[in-house]
């Protein structure tokens, strides 16, 4: 499998040691692009991979059977749109960008002309409840309690417009609101969200609360859902990407599970 990477971050460095440790035996990287423009990590991962550094306009017109995006929601409201016009089979991990009109519509057409779109369900677990609840119509809440140290929120949209200080005595909530306004407020940090809202009650409906806390040496994520049939509490506990505070290790290993799953289909 002829892989291209968007993306040379702390998921895409795990899945480089995959590659290279021989976890991913039918996965070959190709090409590395990073966010915008050239990029210096893109070039260095290339290199460990001896893939191509290229440019995010290049992908599209490679010879590619897949593209694992992990760049964050600007780089996909500026590049995977013409992935999927090309017809390039995508893994989105930054699925807080389909809350953008433009974005989903992109995403509808793809899947409408048969290109194959993973959407992986990121440093969360429990989907799959949440889906049965909501398919008989019986979802009545979903929300989402996401509690990180300061490192893993500090420099978030949401912190800098009120001007949020994150203190390193005591946890606090700086943020309670919908799946849709989290991920304009962290775009970094809440893609689990936009993940539950797709199972369940859609970005408006699910409610987000995200929380600062300097004692937290994992990422902490609590999903409380409930239906007709069922009372859901999930609780999952993750450490943070080697490389970036901001991502959960357990997003970069949904990745990986992610290309071994299209690896063999």
């Amino acid at each position: 499998m002829r892989l291209g990477l968007l993306g040379a971050g702390g998921i895409a460095d795990l899945v480089a040691e995959a590659v290279i440790g021989g976890r991913l035996p039918e996965v070959e990287v190709v090409a590395v692009a990073g966010s915008s423009g050239a990029s210096a990590s893109a070039a260095g991962l290339a290199g460990r991979l001896g893939a191509e550094a290229v440019v995010p306009e290049r992908l599209p017109a490679m010879t590619l059977d897949w593209v694992l995006e992990a760049a964050g929601g600007a780089a996909v409201r500026a590049h995977v749109p013409a992935l999927w016009a090309a017809g390039v089979s995508t893994i989105v991990m930054s699925i807080g960008a389909l809350v953008d009109p433009a974005v989903d519509a992109a995403y509808r057409a793809a899947l409408a002309r048969g290109v194959r779109v993973v959407l992986p369900s990121g440093g969360i677990a429990g989907l799959d409840g949440v889906r049965a609840l909501a398919a008989t119509g019986g979802l009545q809440s979903a929300c989402i309690t996401t509690t990180k140290a300061p490192a893993g929120l500090r420099g978030a949209p949401h912190l800098e417009r009120h001007r949020i200080v994150l203190p390193e005595d005591r946890p606090i909530t700086v943020f309670e609101g919908s799946a849709r306004d989290a991920v304009a407020g962290f775009p970094a940090n809440v893609n689990v969200a936009i993940a539950l809202s797709l199972a369940g009650l859609g970005p408006d409906a699910t409610w987000v609360v995200v929380r600062s806390d300097p004692g937290a040496t994992r990422t902490r994520q609590l999903i409380e859902a409930e239906g007709d049939a069922a009372r859901l509490e999930i609780r999952i506990e993750s450490k943070p990407s080697p490389t970036n505070p901001r991502t959960s290790y357990l997003a970069g290993a949904s990745a990986i599970a992610a290309l071994r799953e299209v690896a063999v289909t």
